[in-house]
């Protein structure tokens, strides 16, 4: 329970001693008790009802935190018409909320948007194709005219979508030996060939399909062992541990340098998730430790695992960033990072988490939210048109400077109107309070074109992580870890480039595993790069 276990209260020696001072002539003594502890009750029962809401909603509700038209006439509705702000979203008098006086296409629109939804999405052209004839059987081959057989003038074709399971192949490699056919002596064996895991019987397409099946497909290696089993191999899970660090620390240069360029982008974006590591010093024999994720220009993604969840983990990650700005939370972590005498990065707020507390308040039938909710949803709207135009940065800061600043004029005075009218421990208040607090950040994306509204970017990068842990439960290890750190780089940057991860990691390793990767053209290898010179065959995807 938040705050603590309560304590228990003996309610008939409660109700004996307020009767005792009211009889003693305390009247507005005992009101004043009575008037506390319903205040205390009501903001508990508050605190425990968004509680249940936040649970519900996290296993049963819609993840998607944006709110309708249809959702803020409603909460209008609810608000005396005396508050309502003059952009107030109000149904007419005869539409009911339930979506039918909305957005929604009407006539020839409507119609068109409902055939846009017929017919099947044609299977890609990459596919391999096999034809099927299919004859006409003998006994309809005859003319129903003059009963002589008909000859083919043509197909009707249609198209079946067909799986062939995946298939292990051994490489027999067989290294050729020469010798003096002379002296018979003077024998030379050709080299060992090149290995991502030396000494092992891992070949580099195996490593791709067993660290993208682990951290990208979310299947943990306990399972991997049953797919491969009817594939006709059976290994151990310690095996495949062993060659999962094998990948990774080929892998390691590759993340490492994405990390160097993370850290000298102009935006970066900063978030971190928890990751349960054994450790048996830990009480229960597990620890709880954490992947930072960082987002540089919306292009590259690199991850760090630290052991716990203090300053040191963004602080050392951090330490080589000058100057620049750093989207964020308003973690207390990243204070002392802005806080440096030493070129610290400029703190950038984000409007969703602001938006977040808001919305789960209007999820609770709160009508005074409903019109920061409307502020908040005509900046998106504002930021969606600027990129539907293709606007520049320059651009957009023009727009935003011209469109976007009254909103937040507006929102600031909403914000000093309400602040206060609540008790400090309620729901409203502290919802009020983040922004307050965080306003100065929350107002820099008026300061370049450049910066988002909002830290998603990365929440989505990292999502990737709590579908993974639910089902492979934990790391192994700090080192484990660690290697998952530098997988999770390469995979999520792969992601927001557009490129199929098993297609990337698969190429990359086989190039080392022939010899022709060379450290010294990492750059030419990253996924951005990649992408511009990949494979015909491999699937490439529109970039996020």
């Amino acid at each position: 329970m938040r705050g603590g276990v309560s304590k228990v209260v003996d309610v008939d020696k409660a109700i004996a001693d307020l009767g005792r001072v009211f009889e003693e002539g305390g009247k507005d003594e005992a009101l004043a008790v009575v008037r506390g502890m319903l205040e205390t009750v009501l903001r508990r029962n508050a605190e425990l009802e968004l509680d249940v809401m936040r649970l519900l909603k996290k296993h049963l509700g819609k993840t998607s935190e944006r709110i309708s038209k249809e959702q803020l006439a409603f909460l209008f509705e609810l608000m005396p018409k005396e508050e309502r702000p003059a952009e107030a979203i109000v149904p007419a008098p005869d539409a009911p909320l339930d979506g039918a006086a909305s957005d929604e296409p009407t006539g020839d629109q409507s119609k068109a948007k409902k055939r846009s939804k017929h017919g099947r999405k044609p299977l890609p052209d990459t596919l391999r194709r096999v034809d099927i004839e299919l004859p006409v059987p003998a006994e309809e081959r005859a003319c129903l005219l003059c009963g002589k057989d008909r000859v083919c003038i043509g197909h009707e074709t249609s198209e079946r979508l067909q799986f062939k399971p995946a298939e292990f192949y051994v490489e027999v490699l067989k290294r050729e030996k020469v010798a003096c056919d002379a002296c018979e002596k003077d024998v030379s064996t050709a080299p060992v060939a090149p290995a991502v895991a030396p000494k092992t019987r891992a070949g580099a397409s195996t490593l791709a399909r067993i660290v993208v099946g682990k951290y990208e497909d979310h299947e943990p290696l306990n399972r991997q062992k049953k797919i491969f089993e009817r594939l006709g191999v059976s290994l151990s899970v310690s095996t495949l541990a062993d060659w999962v660090g094998a990948a990774a620390l080929a892998l390691e240069p590759i993340a490492d340098l994405i990390r160097k360029l993370v850290i000298e982008s102009h935006v970066l974006h900063a978030d971190d998730t928890g990751l349960k590591v054994l450790d048996e010093k830990a009480p229960g024999g597990a620890k709880k430790g954490h992947l930072w994720f960082y987002v540089g220009d919306a292009a590259l993604c690199a991850v760090q695992y630290t052991p716990d969840w203090t300053k040191a983990g963004p602080g050392l990650f951090l330490a080589a960033r000058r100057g620049g700005w750093l989207v964020a939370d308003a973690y207390k972590g990243y204070d002392h990072i802005f806080l440096r005498e030493e070129s610290p990065p400029i703190e950038v707020g984000c409007w969703a988490h602001a938006r977040r507390p808001f919305v789960e308040l209007a999820d609770r039938g709160e009508p005074r939210v409903a019109t920061m909710l409307l502020y908040v949803k005509q900046l998106y709207e504002i930021e969606r048109a600027s990129k539907e135009a293709g606007e520049s940065a320059e651009q957009r800061l023009t727009r935003r400077r011209a469109e976007s600043a009254p909103l937040i004029e507006k929102i600031g005075r909403w914000c000093a109107d309400n602040h206060g009218s609540d008790p400090p421990e309620s729901a409203f208040t502290k919802a009020i309070g983040y922004v307050v607090n965080q306003w100065r950040a929350l107002t820099r994306f008026l300061e370049d074109g450049a910066l988002p509204l909002d830290n998603t970017i990365v929440e989505r990068a990292l999502r990737g992580v709590g579908m993974g842990r639910r089902n492979y439960l934990f790391a192994g290890s700090d080192r484990g870890a660690a290697r998952a750190a530098t997988i999770y780089t390469i995979i999520a940057t792969c992601k927001l480039c557009g490129v199929e991860p098993m297609a990337y990691v698969s190429d990359v390793l086989s190039k080392i595993e022939s010899g022709t990767f060379k450290h010294g053209d990492l750059r030419d290898v990253l996924p951005d790069k990649w992408r511009q010179t990949a494979p015909p065959s491999a699937p490439i995807a529109p970039a996020r």
